[in-house]
């Protein structure tokens, strides 16, 4: 080569590593509004797809962000830095707003409507681009053979995830997947492993004893599931039939998945009354079987309770400083949402959804439901912990979210209502509403307190979640909750720093569960990209009207491609399922 060629090549080869790695600059934040540029973006000579440029980072790390200029290319981010004028096909000039990481949803129930609606739209559009599915210890898979529990199970689970008119074909949680893999979603999807399920699927639906032959058939499952990508294991204590489940029953299985390399994500038994002893439960059935302990959408309901909010964020303290595995997620909102079953005792519930219309329809089992509502027993651990939220919250403060019939009569209004427009008690209307619905409902519950959400939400141990159900009139979280925090908690309320509420939407979550090159924002990860401003970001659902979409995010790029873009839906879908190795590659 002579020196004339040698100099040249040499020259490309610092263009070149000038531009994948590109010096950054750490200016701060411009400060003021902007609003989204409503021009076509530049086009330059496409050495990326799309340049961001003059954005204010937040990498995720919740290290002090920075201005720079961000590049995306082949679904990945390809240059954080100063990047040349017109090196991108596409570039937009973000000036004043932040770029970060997508967020990740850590407690989602999209498991049904990620098949029939792949959009995801009321995720996509408050940014984020990633859900951990199979929530609760009940989920769509795995499914047991027989049809008639099936059809049970797929009732009892509507209220929960919704029932779209899809034929369920799949039997393993490596069918479930494969049916989401089929086509692209707008969000990457991460599947846990229900313990209800793979109970369900050795036991069915009744409430007894596992022996050791169930026991070792239910491992069998474990292996099988977390064989098929599984990030660890989901746990309902509340549920059915996760409620049937007895203490070694429990450990063995949990056991199972931790030796798999999973962590346990779990409903616990009882967030008010027994919120303390229910936590002491967890720390106690996690040692045991060995494997870490994430909690559920932590909260410290009813009144009376509010004050425990604090004393059980030291329990986790302690047990992190005494070399324990343990976090977990929030929503930053005052009310509940769940399936309208939660409402029932849970001996009600055994068998599946017809057993249980079927038990309504007799007079001394409503006489006797009606008892625990009005004189109930003190829950104790031993009594299974019930949390009675129709004693605990009162049905005033009980609304109906969804409905099969999708009847606007019920939907949208609270239990007293609806009982006043029918002209008899609330419990004999939660009565007709499950015989007309066939348990098909979805409830939000007012109980807790905003200063104590709060404490909760800037806990360093603690992430963000929606767990959010899709149908009918749903809980505003299911629109609102991540600019909802970025609005209420970082701008207004100054609990958290936005580098500091960005990390537990994305870096934190990320290394939770164990992603590699996502959750960050630098050169070489999974371009899951959000554009917002700052200074206008706005939740605007609400109970009332809670179908709508945030305001003040601009762009959410997921795997690459370009979903929304100025604000708008672009119809271009980059989600896809993400699997736990070895099974498959972790993206």
């Amino acid at each position: 080569m002579g020196p004339r060629r040698a100099r040249r090549a040499k020259a490309i080869r610092q263009k070149t590593l000038w531009l994948c790695f590109p010096m950054v600059h750490n200016t701060g934040m411009a400060s003021g509004k902007k609003r989204f540029n409503s021009k076509m973006p530049s086009r330059g000579i496409g050495m990326y797809a799309i340049v961001f440029r003059n954005g204010f980072v937040v990498d995720g790390t919740g290290k002090k962000g920075f201005n720079a200029d961000v590049a995306v290319h082949n679904g990945r981010i390809a240059a954080v830095g100063t990047i040349p004028p017109g090196a991108g096909a596409e570039e937009y000039d973000i000036s004043g707003m932040a770029i970060t990481p997508g967020f990740i949803d850590m407690h989602s129930h999209s498991d049904i409507v990620a098949l029939s609606e792949p959009e995801l739209l009321p995720k996509v559009m408050q940014g984020i681009t990633s859900e951990l599915l199979g929530q609760d210890g009940i989920g769509p898979a795995p499914l047991p053979d027989d049809p008639a529990v099936i059809s049970s199970w797929r009732s009892y689970l509507a209220g929960l995830a919704g029932n779209p008119p899809l034929e369920w074909t799949w039997r393993s949680l490596n069918d479930y997947a494969e049916a989401l893999e089929k086509a692209p979603r707008g969000c990457n999807l991460l599947p846990l492993l229900p313990q209800g399920n793979v109970r369900m699927r050795i036991m069915g639906l009744e409430d007894r004893e596992a022996g050791e032959d169930d026991i070792r058939a239910m491992e069998k499952e474990v292996d099988q599931g977390m064989a098929a990508g599984a990030w660890g294991i989901s746990l309902g204590m509340v549920y059915m039939p996760c409620i049937f489940s007895r203490h070694e029953e429990l450990v063995r299985i949990l056991a199972r998945a931790a030796k798999a390399g999973g962590f346990l994500v779990v409903h616990m038994r009882n967030g008010s009354t027994l919120l303390l002893e229910s936590l002491e439960e967890l720390f106690g059935i996690s040692d045991e079987a060995g494997i870490p302990l994430h909690v559920s959408h932590f909260k410290a309901a009813g009144k009376a309770n509010w004050h425990k909010m604090g004393q059980a964020l030291a329990m986790l303290e302690q047990r992190q400083a005494a070399g324990g595995d343990v976090s977990f997620d929030i929503y930053p909102y005052t009310a509940a949402s769940t399936m309208f079953t939660i409402l029932l005792p849970p001996w009600v519930l055994e068998g599946g959804m017809q057993a249980t219309l079927e038990r309504l329809r007799q007079q001394e089992i409503r006489e006797k439901i009606i008892g625990e509502w009005t004189n109930p027993v003190k829950p104790t651990m031993q009594s299974k912990g019930w949390d009675n939220p129709v004693h605990l919250n009162g049905w005033n403060n009980i609304l109906v979210s969804s409905a099969r019939s999708g009847n606007d009569r019920i939907v949208g209004k609270r239990m007293t209502e609806i009982a006043a427009e029918r002209a008899v008690s609330p419990e004999l209307a939660a009565f007709q509403l499950m015989e007309e619905e066939q348990g098909d409902m979805g409830v939000i519950y007012f109980n807790m307190d905003e200063d104590r959400v709060a404490e909760g939400i800037r806990h360093p141990l603690g992430m963000l979640c929606t767990d959010g159900l899709l149908g009918g009139t749903p809980h505003p979280r299911v629109y609102g909750s991540f600019p909802r925090v970025l609005a209420r908690y970082v701008r207004e309320r100054a609990e958290l720093s936005l580098e500091e509420a960005v990390h537990k939407m994305t870096g934190k979550p990320a290394a939770r569960l164990g992603l590699k090159a996502r959750g960050l924002l630098m050169p070489g990860f999974a371009a899951d990209l959000v554009v917002f401003d700052a200074g206008s970001i706005q939740d605007t659902a609400t109970y009332e009207a809670p179908r709508q979409f945030p305001q003040g995010i601009a762009h959410v790029v997921v795997n690459g491609e370009h979903t929304v873009k100025e604000g708008s839906f672009t119809g271009k879908l980059g989600g896809r399922v993400l699997r736990r190795a070895p099974a498959a590659e972790q993206q």
